[in-house]
């Protein structure tokens, strides 16, 4: 009942707002003046992320989008997340789990932590590899613009630029001159709220200040799904789990600061997450209750001095302090058979490093340029423990006692070799040099060629060269020919990883090697008049040494695997389903993106096509998480007090993988691996009441359509073989500034 009130009055403020706005929309059309820039500039602004220093966009050797701060305020984008569902080549699933909660695949290559997120060119991602999430967790409001860098890119940034990069470029505090904040209410019962100050104290000093809090519940996913079998199981909890809240609380917080003074920067943020680890999973195993959670924090302190910058050389210094920490409240919630009591499965990990870089940006010559740097991480980590089953103690250090796991001879799972029953820090370092020219052979061509060594400790050596062709045919058209290769490395927290229950067991694997890809990609920009630009791109990936999890091999002298929760269900010890992670098999990518963008008089649009297409090589199956057709249409018309914006998104069939419960090898289910695609309809629209105040309207699944994504990890019998996703969700919210 509360969505239908919320539909009803989402188009009440929209047409209240629309109808004291048609003399004005009239007067704009005459004025013809809502841009001060025509399409081909916008298209040609300048980025920084696609080489590490400024340059247009059609120049820069990779596919690049640009979001400004007027897209993410015209499409009522609040957090990171909610950009996925406008983007070309993306696969997107909401509300997962947890540890995931928003679920991205980019151009067939899944994994959250394959995707490299920067905040003014600082790593956001948990160094330590632990998969980024995407929450409510990351406002949008902060930034004037959004760099995405599709494809590979360690050959600048080393580890973990994978599949692609987005740079969150803040605000300074002369584009702010004041303070602004909002106050919202989601139609879940949450509030959603920031304050922002900024100014230009003089020439030498410029502040940036602000907090935000994102507080209330999270769609109740089971009440909107009931026809689903799976989710039928939390109506059946009984007992002491029956009397438990079904709520899924979100309690989120941003803090941040920057502060310039001469040629210093020095920037803080605080990113606190907790929300619900249950959505996708399944009830009967994990409770659907209040307090099956996941939180974390991740904090960066860094200080930037530019020591030279002229028209030939840019050189800079950036030392960064950060950590990255899991809330001792997480865990997973396991239910008991009869589904009247469980017990919480406690986890707790945490990693902090010291970086330096050194980076020189040279202008040798109108022809010949060249950016190198030298980069080292001394990182302090303790991977994510093994399931507890009380809140880790912090004041206990940094220690996992593994001793139950022990077996007779002393092996720690029965691991050949594996002694220590005290699981602690597993720290190391990483040193890393890159360099990337660009050559003008002729005024149409740019040369690129670069390559990056890493050094680490652990894994020892990577190298990962780089090499592009860009080619201005005309004035209106551009080509880009792009070899490009990326690694991710095998992490403490996939070489670590460990976990038990009285059925399945994972156990560390210390030999894991670096999981690679290699990318081919021809890219074409046309200009075709200055309101309208078409981009297409023929992309090609290769990826060998997946790391991923898989039954462990039988060891030397088939000696067995230990697990001591065995024997809580009379078994022995020595039994049981033992995974383990490691580098398994090869998987490519391969598609084709055409976007076109357009404006005229006071509306801008783009709609864009993705054909992606695939396959895991080692499971003989689609590419998992992924449809072959995708449709991302965004519309706006604006004045210069009103604005109404529309996004739609299609998606056809979606591959699921073939160890699922539900489809696939196992169970009765469907043998194609699919489940059905949807489309799905997003809208947007603000009024200035005046200059300084502003009311807004927002709706997600306008038309409550039920729909399906891809679910996280390999689809066992813990997790949904297709993740529900949210119905209609309204946001009414006032903005200010003064």
């Amino acid at each position: 009942m509360k969505h239908k009130v919320s539909i009803l009055s989402f188009a009440i403020l929209f047409f209240a707002i629309s109808n004291s706005v048609f003399a004005q929309i009239k007067d704009t059309l005459k004025q013809g003046d809502l841009y001060d820039m025509d399409l081909e500039t916008l298209m040609n602004i300048e980025v920084t992320t696609a080489s590490q220093k400024k340059q247009k966009i059609s120049d820069a050797p990779a596919t690049v989008i640009s979001l400004s701060a007027e897209q993410i305020e015209k499409y009522g984008w609040v957090d990171l997340k909610d950009i996925f569902k406008a983007l070309i080549g993306v696969d997107v699933s909401y509300d997962v789990q947890g540890e995931v909660k928003t679920l991205v695949t980019l151009r067939g290559v899944e994994g959250n932590q394959k995707i490299l997120i920067l905040q003014d060119g600082q790593r956001q991602n948990p160094i330590t590899g632990e998969r980024f999430i995407y929450a409510h967790n990351i406002p949008l409001y902060l930034y004037k613009r959004i760099e995405i860098v599709y494809g590979p890119a360690s050959a600048l940034y080393g580890a973990d630029a994978y599949a692609g990069v987005i740079n969150l470029i803040t605000k300074e505090g002369k584009d702010i001159d004041g303070i602004t904040g909002s106050v919202g209410y989601v139609s879940t019962n949450a509030l959603n709220a920031h304050i922002l100050f900024g100014k230009q104290i003089n020439e030498d000093i410029d502040v940036v200040i602000s907090g935000r809090i994102y507080n209330g519940e999270d769609y109740a996913l089971h009440e909107a799904y009931k026809d689903m079998n799976d989710y039928g199981s939390v109506s059946n909890y009984t007992g002491v789990l029956g009397d438990k809240s079904k709520k899924y609380p979100i309690k989120n917080w941003n803090f941040l600061t920057k502060v310039r003074y001469k040629k210093f920067t020095f920037g803080f943020d605080w990113q606190h997450e907790l929300e619900s680890n249950a959505p996708s999973c399944i009830p009967t195993n994990y409770a659907y209750i209040e307090n099956n959670i996941w939180g974390q924090d991740i904090r960066h302190f860094y200080v930037d001095y530019n020591i030279v910058k002229n028209k030939k050389l840019d050189l800079s210094a950036i030392a960064t302090v950060g950590d990255y920490t899991i809330n001792p409240a997480s865990n997973f919630y396991i239910t008991n058979t009869q589904l009247n009591n469980g017990g919480a499965s406690y986890k707790y990990g945490y990693s902090g490093y010291v970086s330096g870089l050194i980076k020189a940006n040279w202008t040798l010559s109108e022809k010949i340029s060249i950016i190198s740097g030298i980069s080292s991480d001394a990182v302090k980590s303790f991977p994510k423990t093994q399931n507890l089953s009380e809140p880790y103690h912090l004041d206990e250090g940094l220690a996992d006692n593994l001793s139950m796991y022990k077996d007779s001879n002393g092996y720690v799972f029965g691991l050949k070799g594996l002694t220590d029953t005290i699981f602690g820090e597993r720290n190391y370092q990483n040193f890393g040099g890159f360099v990337q020219a660009e050559y003008i052979p002729i005024e149409k061509l740019s040369v690129i060629i670069g390559a990056r060594y890493d050094y680490n400790t652990i894994f020892e050596g990577t190298f990962n060269p780089r090499a592009g062709l860009v080619y201005r045919a005309t004035r209106k058209i551009t080509v880009k020919a792009l070899y490009g290769t990326a690694y991710i490395q095998p992490s403490n927290y996939y070489r670590w990883e460990n976990w038990a229950n009285p059925y399945a067991m994972h156990i560390p694997n210390e030999d894991i090697k670096p999981e690679k890809l290699q990318s081919l990609e021809l890219n074409a920009n046309y200009f075709i008049n200055k309101n309208i630009s078409l981009r297409t791109s023929i992309f090609r990936n290769d990826m060998t040494d997946i790391i991923r999890p898989m039954p462990a091999n039988s060891q030397e002298g088939d000696y067995p695997y230990y697990n001591a929760l065995r024997t809580s269900i009379g078994e022995s010890p020595n039994s049981g389903f033992v995974e383990i992670n490691g580098n398994l098999g090869k998987m490519y990518s391969q598609g084709v993106e055409i976007d076109l963008n357009f404006q005229f008089f006071s509306f801008l649009s783009s709609l864009g096509y993705t054909y992606l297409e695939g396959e895991d090589l080692e499971n003989n199956t689609n590419l998992p998480k992924t449809s072959q057709h995708k449709v991302n249409w965004n519309i706006s018309y604006s004045t210069k007090k009103f604005n109404v914006a529309l996004s739609t998104r299609y998606y056809s069939d979606v591959n699921t993988t073939n160890t699922n419960s539900m489809y696939g090898n196992t169970g009765s289910g469907d043998k194609s691996l699919k489940f059905t695609g949807a489309t799905i309809f997003y809208a947007n629209t603000y009024y200035k009441l005046n200059k300084n105040i502003k009311i807004q309207a927002s709706c997600d699944n306008v038309f409550n359509t039920k729909h399906y994504g891809g679910a996280p990890y390999g689809e066992s019998i813990w997790i949904q073989a297709k993740a529900p996703q949210a119905l209609r969700k309204v946001l009414f919210g006032v903005t200010f500034n003064f």
